[in-house]
């Protein structure tokens, strides 16, 4: 019987391609076993510190993805160290949560641990951002997470991801992949368009994602993200017979949010004129060589005006030292001089 079971699942992996071979027994239930071994693989939970309902880690998520939503969202460019803090904080989070989930077994840790280890480290990251060394990687961090929250968003539009079929699975990530590196040379290109769209993009998704989670809990795009990025063997039950199907509240925020990125970004065009950074801003610029010339820059004076137009520093030095006009005569005083007697040599002769 054993044989039997390891030759299905060996068939049903040459079949799907998968890593995981799912196996349903004679009572219906739905077990895994490893392609290597022939094991069972023990299934848990994917619930990835979402929390269910209202719970703690639930309401915690909420008031995150409002706190770090609404700023970038209204007033990202303006934010200057916030911004590039959030960006870098973000950035920390992400990572972290993605590895854990990825990495954890079926037993796991509980919700409210991993919900509270990955906001400590984001909190880290952000502390990091607002330093000076930090800025640069935040500026980037910025642009970059802006094209990837467009690139997700786009991808959870669809019941089972925007490209549905397994086999295929990479496609979205290739998407999402792609929107990150454009938004990245964007910013690389043209800071200013690059960071007013990568810091509201960046807030919508956030205030959307808040607004769903207080909507839908963990049946909107709070599944859809567990859906996409965790692909743990040890959660392949869940994933697969739970799978992506959003309500349709979930798409219409998510449709909503995307249209509404580039009129936040228009807004903070027109309400925050300077640069994005106060003091430095030509640190990205610097990246690719500019075309223009400056506009407000002062014509080079050549050597022969210089020294026309310059004060003899004997002169200066003789009117901040009124001994030194008798004693020392300036070059035009000499000249003159000069002059003179020269003229008078030619009415003697």
């Amino acid at each position: 019987m054993a044989q039997t079971t390891y030759s299905m699942a060996a068939q049903q992996l040459q079949r799907l391609q998968d890593p995981n071979v799912i196996v349903t027994n004679t009572n219906g239930t739905v077990v895994v076993y490893s392609p290597l071994t022939g094991n069972e693989i023990p299934q848990g939970l994917a619930t990835d510190g979402s929390g269910s309902g209202f719970s703690l880690p639930a309401l915690l998520w909420i008031a995150f993805s409002f706190t770090v939503g609404v700023p970038l969202m209204l007033a990202g460019f303006r934010g200057w160290r916030l911004s590039t803090g959030a960006a870098i904080g973000l950035s920390v989070a992400v990572t972290t949560w993605s590895v854990f989930v990825n990495t954890l077994d079926n037993v796991g840790i509980s919700d409210i641990t991993l919900t509270a280890l990955v906001l400590v480290l984001f909190c880290l990251g952000f502390l990091f951002g607002l330093l000076e060394v930090g800025r640069m990687v935040g500026l980037l961090q910025l642009g970059i997470q802006g094209g990837l929250a467009i690139g997700i968003r786009i991808v959870l539009l669809r019941s089972l991801l925007l490209i549905p079929d397994p086999a295929a699975f990479f496609v979205n990530w290739l998407l999402v992949a792609f929107c990150g590196l454009a938004s990245a040379v964007l910013v690389i290109w043209k800071q200013r368009v690059g960071l007013l769209l990568g810091s509201a993009s960046v807030g919508t998704f956030f205030c959307a994602l808040g607004i769903d989670l207080a909507v839908n809990q963990q049946s909107g795009m709070s599944r859809g993200l567990r859906y996409l990025i965790d692909r743990n063997r040890y959660h392949v039950v869940d994933t697969t017979s739970n799978g992506y199907f959003p309500p349709t509240s979930t798409l219409v925020m998510i449709a909503l949010s995307i249209a509404l990125t580039p009129a936040f970004a228009y807004a903070q065009h027109k309400l925050f004129k300077g640069p994005f950074c106060p003091v430095n801003d030509d640190d990205i610029e610097s990246l690719h060589t500019s075309n223009e010339s400056p506009v407000d820059e002062e014509p080079k004076v050549s050597g022969e005006e210089a020294l026309r137009t310059s004060t003899p520093p004997v002169s200066a030095l003789s009117n901040s030292m009124p001994l030194l006009k008798d004693r020392c005569p300036t070059p035009a005083a000499t000249e003159k001089a000069r002059g003179t007697e020269g003229n008078a040599f030619a009415n003697d002769s």
